[in-house]
């Protein structure tokens, strides 16, 4: 009966660990992208549910001026329309013009892992939009 014997190769015992410096670099490099790529849409989606948000408390800011005439009132509209707790209505951005149409900036701040925490990127952390609003055409 022939019996095999494996040799396994001779030479240095640290081959093991260049693998494992080679996998840490990898692994790295994609924690690196990944968490790049989360804030990148973190705030990309911000900007595009802070337009949708805006409009939408530009809308009931109308709504409101077109039942009241006063602008204290739809501006608290306005901020009450928006539902998301870092969404602010821009102060003195709320403009009424004399059709009733209304144009306004929302400010929202998005959730990122890194970039709040860096000085030089956290402004990009806060996004400013406009919305606007044809007059109401609410019946009172």
């Amino acid at each position: 009966m022939d019996v095999l014997h494996l040799r396994l190769p001779s030479g240095p015992r640290d081959a093991g660990s260049i693998v494992v410096g080679w996998l840490l670099k990898v692994v790295l490099a994609i924690v690196l992208v990944g968490i790049s790529a989360f804030d990148a849409i973190s705030v990309g989606t911000a900007h595009l549910n802070a337009t949708d948000d805006a409009s939408t408390a530009a809308i009931a800011a109308a709504d409101e001026w077109h039942a009241s005439h006063n602008v204290q009132a739809a501006l608290a509209s306005a901020q009450k329309a928006l539902t998301n707790p870092n969404d602010v209505v821009v102060p003195d951005s709320l403009s009424i013009a004399n059709d009733g149409s209304v144009q306004l900036r929302v400010t929202r701040k998005a959730t990122t892992l890194i970039m709040y925490r860096i000085g030089p990127l956290k402004k990009y952390t806060f996004v400013t939009v406009s919305g606007a609003a044809p007059p109401s055409t609410v019946s009172s």
